[in-house]
């Protein structure tokens, strides 16, 4: 906006003049009271006597009115623009003088007055108007001007809102009568001499205390002088002594803030004088009837605009941004679109007033429409002011084919973009510390490139783009391409019309106003003069750096670029080629251009990068530009290109050397690599291709490259191939355009080119040479043969081409990407080139795997588990089936948790947990063994054993070699043991309560004995067969009693007994316990464990079997969970159970799975014949066995059972079953026991159905029955009911020999075979069940 008037297009605050503060100091004029006119000599003087406040107190004071001065603030209405919620003010310091504009012009010195014979007045006298009115000669706008630029300096500079003077207030007593005095004379001058100038500002009086004082005193000092001066105690304010920086900040927000209301109130009292002017709809006549020009007046469509215009600005004043929006829209559209520019002719400087002033309207339009918000229609009244002066100065103007036009184009939207940081537009809003992006952590939030619609647009269809707001580069840079135009349309103007006026004829200068626009612009001789013309470039370079800035700030990368660039070029055309490199090098190395192919800006920039280097004499640039400008991407200009000499014509001390890379260029040359297969070995050759393809232009010529380097990421070495000339090619295409080069690998060398973009001392392998010339549009193909040394992922990394010129070095680095899924694979074919798809999806990167181990690793006669406190041996053999001799080392190791520690066979005695033992060379063919063992622990527990073998070959040290296995194995317990507690009766007398004798006093116990048997179930858990060498009951612990005996009931063979996995068999011990003495009435409590050896057999082959009786059948095996609690009856009468002696054949039931078989039947199991040698290892497995309780003096009753055949009258024998109850009375007390034998619709009895049974202490009792089943083949249940009749306790019938005890009292047998008869339970929980056998017509079983 530099090209309008300050005060025409700027923002419209308060305007406050601070009377007598601060020292005085001469200031040049104003601009305004430079041309306003009749200021000096009509203007309104106002001056006072006493001196300025000075001082630091005043300094302060002033420091702090200049706080609040919005000059600089935001046009906006967003809080920030004037402290403590003011609205803001502008202000300007005088001394003790002020000069206020005239409020009427002065009258024609030329005006004659015509007088009567009389000596009257014949005519009226002269109207006088304001001297900036269009009414009054001396206005610079008379007599048809609408508004001057002066008029809003008068408000802004020259006419303020209100005074506020500043007074010294002494403390001084003596003195205080007389300074006030004074006070009050001044300031009633002051009020005096602002009344008299008609203007109705406000008076404020600021005194500034020059001491302390009583504060009683100096409140009736104020009160005094604001009678005397007959002030509103508002408009007086006294600023105490000694007053601190903030508080004298907050004291000049209290004084603005009484002030604030009375400003406003100003302007609007201005604005309805305004309105009152208007609606009276009458043009005031003029001082003087305008004689000159057009000899015509401003009509009424101009006297309307210019009040409106007024009401805007003095709404602008009050901050009512909505009003004067408003009625600076009338205004203009009156201006435009009225009668106004209708009746101004263009030659007239009416025309470029009119049109200056349609552009400050459209300014402050913009203004008040970016204040509120409305960023879409503040873009479409920039874009309608534009067409309607398009059409306006095509209409009546000099066309907008000019220079002028253009120029005033630049201007507009650079106007814009001001406004826009002016107002500073949220959206637009770039803050000092950018924040970070919620969704992005890494990244920040940058501003919005343009503004959305606002909510009155919300229901029309899509707008273009060019209806909405954009952020101030894309206005700068459209500035920038209109000053571009203007330079452009300038220079092509004839040189007669660039000629200084005095060195051109009259008619040309004449011509000259006719046909070029000047307006906001030079003339043409200044325009672009043939001496000395505007300077285009600093314009361009200006408006283009603040375009930058902004596109910058919103990452617009392409757009910063071009700004960048076109400054760039400007300098060059300036011929500063040192500040056009300085942009153009980092533009150029960083180009976004070249990486989205927009290949014609890439050219552009690389000619001038060319340019900039050849003038420069930069050596490295020229030869990487010149690389870039031989790609077949941009044009060939007229320059033939020859790469080896692109350095010719040029004098350059330092021999340059060129580092590019391939991403940085346009490409030239291409590379690209395939592996042949997704894997391969270590020590076996990878075949691969790298493929040279040039893209140079047509007519460049062919490029020789001195070596080209590959390198890798991973186990492979790099490989250079430099030129020769003489290497011919395998095979060629039909066309020779694609050429074959088979590569032979040979020594390694270390790479120390400091020009390698390469890492230095990256190992590398030297090839055979290749023939490296390329012409435009040819292809080579190099066939290698890579050997990797170690295992791994390996990626083609990059491949470095050099050329080596006597006038420069040119690395070029190209990194080796993933190509397409299907690459080429070229092959020779009777000569020709034949070529196939590689179907890989990554051809530049292969798997390469350890070099396959062909040495085997065994682990004969490994099992899977292993069991409990077992010493566990485990082989490991290697067997070589390399080629050539194996150097190895071995590693086992147990895995898991609190894995125990190996010992190995080959090591010294005690040394364990040696792993990595070399176990030396291994020639091929040859076996080797190693044995490690370890004690299994007792709980249950599983490990991986991890078996490893590193081997180096004898041909190939350097090359290590590993193969592995890993195998699981368990550790469980071997068997599982359940147990039951039978009583027995002992055979031996118990000692007489009434004879001493009977008492051995001579052993060393006189207690009690009983006889227990101990029945355990032995379940095999093992996988295997396992030979079981002993089984022994271990005592641990007794209370109250003394073991007499512990034996087993049946002998082991002596080769063992061999025990098959799920296999249960069972073992019974006998017992005696014995009371130490007969008066210890303590129950017995006897703790057991069963201890099982066994081991592993030898030979499966030898195994033997089991010699145990035959198990019953299911229904009838006794286990744990069976109803019936098995006894040993006598052979004779019971069923063969395995806990019972076997029967004679003639007792047993005709159950087939309950015959014993026959040894023909039993199956074919050898046994062994030999005694396990010494040499086998044992191991005992401990099985806990729960506690036996026995209570000693309670009385207990046992059941013995015996049966006999009985012939019947059908000569069919039915079975008669004895039974035998034993009362025992182990006590010291006589007791008396109620028997009695219930019946029972199942058999028969024969004995005593009820009786009495008196029990001495210390005796025993036999009740016999025999009873006579009425069914066969079942278990029956007598019930004798035994109750004890003192203490009313019924006795439990225990189970003897020959009876087993029925727990659930449900009548049914386990398995569900066996019905028992007769269901009664005798009174006690439970009961016991006799076996009756089924007996055949002739006497067998």
């Amino acid at each position: 906006m530099d090209g309008y008037p300050a005060d025409y297009v700027g923002h419209n605050l308060p305007f406050v003049v601070l009377f007598g503060l601060g020292s005085v100091q001469s200031r040049p004029p104003l601009e305004a009271e430079k041309g306003y006119p009749s200021l000096l000599e009509k203007g309104i003087y106002i001056s006072s006597e006493l001196p300025n406040v000075t001082g630091h107190v005043a300094d302060r004071l002033l420091s702090s009115f200049h706080e609040f001065d919005a000059r600089d603030a935001s046009w906006n209405n967003r809080p920030g623009k004037g402290k403590m919620g003011t609205m803001g003010f502008t202000y300007r310091t005088v001394g003790r003088a002020l000069t206020l504009p005239p409020r009427k012009a002065s009258a024609p010195s030329s005006l004659e007055v015509e007088t009567s014979e009389y000596g009257r007045r014949a005519s009226a006298a002269p109207v006088l108007h304001s001297p900036l009115s269009p009414l009054s000669p001396e206005s610079p706008i008379y007599p048809d001007g609408i508004l001057t630029s002066l008029w809003f300096s008068k408000h802004q500079q020259l006419l303020p809102s209100a005074i506020v003077s500043f007074f010294n207030f002494t403390m001084d007593l003596g003195s205080s009568t007389l300074q006030d005095n004074k006070l009050k004379t001044e300031i009633n001058a002051l009020r005096t001499s602002i009344t008299s100038s008609s203007y109705k500002f406000r008076l404020l009086v600021v005194l500034v205390a020059e001491g302390e004082g009583s504060e009683m005193l100096t409140n009736e000092r104020l009160g005094n002088i604001r009678r005397g001066t007959n002030m509103d105690p508002r408009s007086i304010f006294l600023l105490p002594h000694d007053q601190s920086p903030m508080e004298i900040s907050a004291f000049v927000g209290t004084v603005l803030a009484s002030l604030q209301p009375t400003c406003i109130d100003y302007y609007r009292e201005l604005s309805k004088h305004a309105r009152r002017k208007r609606n009276r709809g009458v043009i005031p006549p003029p001082t003087v009837a305008p004689t000159t020009g057009t000899s015509q007046t401003l009509s009424v469509h101009g006297w309307n605009v210019r009040y409106e215009m007024k009401l805007g600005y003095f709404a602008e004043f009050r901050q009512e941004m909505d009003q004067a929006g408003r009625n600076y829209e009338a205004a203009y559209e009156m201006l435009v679109d009225g009668e106004v520019f209708e009746g101004i002719s263009s030659w007239s400087p009416r025309f470029n007033e009119a049109r200056m002033l349609a552009d400050v309207l459209a300014v402050r339009i913009l203004r008040c429409l970016l204040w509120t918000g409305q960023t879409t229609s503040a873009a479409q009244s920039w874009a309608n002011h534009r067409y309607r002066m398009l059409e306006l100065v095509d209409r009546k103007g000099k066309g907008t084919g000019t220079y002028g036009w253009q120029a005033w184009e630049a201007r507009w939207s650079s106007v814009m973009a001001e406004l826009i940081e002016r107002v500073d537009v949220p959206i637009f809003h770039v803050p000092e510390a950018p924040k970070a992006n919620p969704t992005n952590p890494e990244a920040f939030e940058v501003p919005d490139i343009y503004a959305i619609p606002e909510k009155s647009f919300a229901n029309e269809d899509r707008l273009p783009p060019w209806d909405l707001l954009h952020h101030e580069g894309y206005w700068y840079r459209r500035s920038a391409h209109r000053t571009r135009a203007r330079r452009r349309l300038a220079s092509t103007m004839p040189i007669e019309d660039r000629n200084e006026p005095g060195q051109s004829p009259a008619s040309t200068i004449a011509s000259r106003a006719h046909h070029y626009d000047t307006y906001l612009c030079p003339e043409p001789h200044l325009e672009y003069g043939l001496k000395d013309h505007f300077d285009h470039s600093a314009l361009l370079i200006e408006t283009l750096g603040k375009a930058a800035v902004h596109f910058s700030q919103r990452q617009q990368t392409r757009a910063v670029e071009r700004a960048g660039f076109e400054v760039a070029g400007e300098f060059m055309k300036q011929g500063n080629w040192e500040r056009a490199w300085t942009l153009l090098k980092p533009l150029w190395q960083n180009l976004s251009w070249r990486k989205t192919g927009w290949w014609n800006l890439v050219e552009e920039v690389s000619w001038a990068v060319r340019a900039c280097a050849r003038n420069l004499s930069d050596g490295e640039t020229l030869v990487a530009v010149e690389w870039e400008l031989h790609s077949n991407l941009l044009s060939p200009g007229t320059v033939r290109h020859d790469f080896a000499k692109c350095l010719d014509g040029l004098s350059i001390e330092e021999h340059p050397h060129a580092i590019a890379d391939f991403e940085s260029l346009a490409p030239c040359l291409c590379a690209s690599f395939t592996f042949e297969m997704k894997g391969g070995h270590v020590g076996d050759p990878v075949p691969a291709q790298l493929t040279i393809f040039s893209r140079a232009l047509a007519d460049s010529a062919p490029i020789v490259l001195s070596e080209i380097e590959l390198t890798f990421d991973g186990g492979l070495r790099g490989v250079i191939i430099t030129h020769n000339e003489q290497t011919k090619p395998i095979a060629k295409s039909k066309d020779s355009s694609v050429e074959l080069f088979d590569i032979a690998i040979t020594d390694s060398i270390i790479s120390t080119k400091p020009s390698s973009p390469t890492t230095p001392s990256t190992p590398l392998s030297t090839a055979s040479s290749a023939e490296l010339t390329f012409k435009p549009d040819s292809k080579k193909v190099f066939s290698l043969k890579l050997v990797p040394r170690d295992a791994g992922e390996v990626h083609a990394a990059q491949a470095v081409l050099s050329v080596r010129e006597e006038a420069f070095f040119f690395d070029l680095g190209i990194k080796l990407r993933e190509g397409p899924a299907r690459m080429d694979w070229w092959m020779p074919d009777k000569g020709n080139l034949m070529r196939q798809k590689l179907d890989l999806e990554h051809p530049c990167t292969i798997e390469i795997l350890p070099k396959p181990p062909k040495l085997q690793i065994e682990l004969p006669a490994f099992k899977k588990t292993y069991y409990a406190k077992e010493k566990v041996n485990i082989c490991v053999q290697l067997r070589n089936e390399e080629i050539d001799v194996a150097d190895i080392r071995l590693h086992i190791s147990l895995v898991g948790l609190d894995a125990p520690q190996l010992d190995w066979s080959s090591g010294p005695p005690g040394e364990t947990d040696l792993e990595g033992r070399p176990m030396g060379q291994l020639a091929p063919g040859e076996v080797r063994q190693e044995v490690v063992s370890f004690l299994a622990v007792t709980e249950m527990v599983e490990y991986s054993l991890e078996v490893r073998a590193d081997y180096t070959l004898e041909a190939d040290p350097n090359t290590p070699i590993s193969k592995s296995m890993k195998e699981t194995l368990q550790i469980i317990t071997p068997f599982e043991v359940s147990s039951e507690y039978l009583p027995r009766i002992h055979s031996e007398a118990w000692p007489s309560f009434f004879n001493i004798e009977t008492i051995d006093f001579s052993e060393q116990a006189q207690g009690l004995k009983q006889k227990w048997a101990v029945t355990t179930r032995i379940g095999c858990f093992a996988t295997d067969p396992l030979i079981i060498t002993s089984f022994n009951l271990k005592n641990l612990d007794i209370k109250y009693g003394i073991l007499n005996s512990l034996e087993d009931t049946a002998e082991l063979p002596s080769t063992g007994l061999v025990i098959q996995p799920s296999e249960t068999i069972e073992r019974t011990f006998d017992l005696e316990v014995q009371k130490a003495n007969l008066t210890d009435h303590h129950p017995s409590k006897l703790t057991f464990q069963l201890d099982i050896t066994w081991h592993r057999p030898q030979d499966p082959f030898t195994a033997t079997t089991s010699t145990a009786p035959p198990t019953a059948p299911p229904s009838t095996l006794p286990t744990p969970s069976n109803p019936l609690s098995p006894s040993s009856p006598s052979p004779a009468d019971l069923p063969p159970t395995p806990s019972m002696t076997s029967p004679s054949p003639a007792d047993l039931p005709p159950t087939p799975s309950m015959i014993s078989p026959s040894p023909a039947d039993l199956p074919d199991t050898p046994s062994l014949t030999s005694p396990p040698p010494p040499t086998i290892e044992t191991t005992t497995t401990t099985l806990p066995i729960p506690p036996l309780s026995i209570p000693f003096s309670e009385p207990r009753l046992l059941l013995t059972s015996s049966s006999s055949a009985s012939p019947g009258p059908t000569h069919q024998t039915l079975p008669l079953i004895h039974l035998t109850y034993h009362l025992e009375n182990p006590s010291m007390h006589t007791l008396t026991f109620s028997l009695t034998m219930e019946a029972s619709e199942d058999l028969a009895f024969s004995g005593p159905k009820a009786q009495t049974a008196q029990m001495t202490p210390l005796s025993r009792k036999q009740i016999r029955y025999t009873l006579l089943p009425l069914r066969s083949g079942v278990w029956i249940r007598p019930s004798l009911r035994v109750v004890d009749v003192g203490f009313g306790k019924v006795l439990r019938t225990l189970p003897g020999e020959g009876v087993r005890g029925v727990k659930d009292g449900t009548g049914q047998a386990e398995g569900g075979k066996g019905i028992v008869a007769g269901a009664g339970t005798g009174g006690a929980k439970g009961g016991v069940a006799v076996w009756v056998p089924v007996l055949e017509e002739d006497g067998e079983d």
